[in-house]
């Protein structure tokens, strides 16, 4: 990285990258990272594997949320170091075949590959944010779009941690059942394929997209506690309880608990505008992500529509801002 983007400060941090030549198991070549002196493999993320390794090399102790996140900004940062020095890039980007001689060359080709870089700004604030699309299109846009995972993340309602471990919870429960059937694309739940749930970050959920630094404050993002409180009423086939808790945990945290020093995001008129935005957005959001739930676990026997009623007007009468609403409370006080 510092060789792409130098700098002479000395790096803060060491992170040691393990590289896989092009094979047959890795045509493209493949990236892991050594953590506590142990392997650790990154599975699943094709050209992404090099970020995916280094975020989890930079902070090992991150959930899997954090570490896409992380991930998709540095790929993104790395992009726009590229696009931002033409005249220094330029001849190693358009002689594709030099590549072949750096290991794993191939990731900025696929980022930079002289597209447009996508900028930042209100009009496309305005246009990204709420958007709902499954996480593996949300990987192909970002991808066909460099500089959109800069400032946009795809938020997974609820987490992929949350409904794996709803499961190990509880083995009966039939909403993690059945958002496991989602994720998983099988129905019945073919149980071999959960494990890819897990390593291709949710693939076949849906996510909302969000601004990052926004989305640096969820509760989702931030909490353990909260994740687990969420997967606990997963477990007990709490339906309305489970799409409270998720709307709730999509917001920021200065929202839900003013009396801990949380990011308010009053510190730049850039950061008001993010968080502005995705006010604007999110009754809206949070009822078509609703939506689209119950349109995945229709047949399923599970979401009702009085579940749907329930929640929507819930949502309707802006039940997440009500200071009384024992939800609201409940992911408060975890906070």
């Amino acid at each position: 990285m510092q060789e792409l983007n130098p700098d002479t400060r000395p790096a803060s941090q060491t992170v040691t990258l393990i590289y896989r030549p092009k094979s047959a198991q890795y045509p493209d070549g493949h990236y892991d990272v050594r953590v506590n002196n142990q392997t650790v493999s990154v599975a699943g993320e094709g050209k992404s594997c090099l970020f995916h390794a280094l975020a989890r090399g930079m902070k090992p102790e991150a959930s899997e949320e954090e570490i896409a996140v992380k991930a998709g900004r540095l790929r993104s940062v790395e992009a726009d170091t590229l696009l931002r020095h033409p005249g220094q890039w330029e001849p190693l980007i358009k002689r594709k075949n030099w590549t072949e001689a750096i290991r794993g060359g191939d990731w900025y080709i696929a980022v930079g590959g002289g597209k447009k870089i996508i900028k930042e700004n209100k009009k496309v604030l305005q246009k990204e944010v709420g958007k709902i699309e499954f996480y593996k299109n949300w990987k192909k846009y970002s991808t066909q779009n460099p500089g959109i995972g800069q400032f946009i993340n795809a938020d997974h309602q609820p987490p992929v941690s949350s409904i794996l471990e709803a499961r190990r919870l509880n083995q009966n429960s039939k909403l993690a059942e059945a958002m496991l059937e989602v994720a998983t694309n099988s129905s019945p739940l073919d149980n071999n394929l959960i494990l890819d749930v897990h390593k291709y970050h949710g693939c076949e959920l849906p996510t909302v997209y969000v601004p990052q630094e926004v989305h640096r404050e969820f509760p989702s993002t931030k909490s353990k506690r909260f994740r687990e409180t969420l997967a606990a009423a997963i477990s007990e086939d709490d339906v309305v309880g489970t799409f409270k808790l998720t709307i709730l945990g999509s917001m920021v945290r200065s929202e839900l608990n003013n009396t801990k020093d949380f990011n308010n995001f009053q510190n730049t008129k850039k950061s008001e505008t993010r968080l502005a935005t995705f006010e604007d957005s999110f009754q809206q959001h949070s009822t078509k992500m609703v939506e689209q739930w119950s349109s995945l676990l229709k047949g399923k026997g599970v979401m009702t529509n009085t579940h749907v009623n329930t929640i929507n007007a819930w949502i309707e009468n802006k039940g997440y801002k009500n200071q009384n609403d024992p939800h609201r409370n409940q992911v408060s006080n975890l906070l």
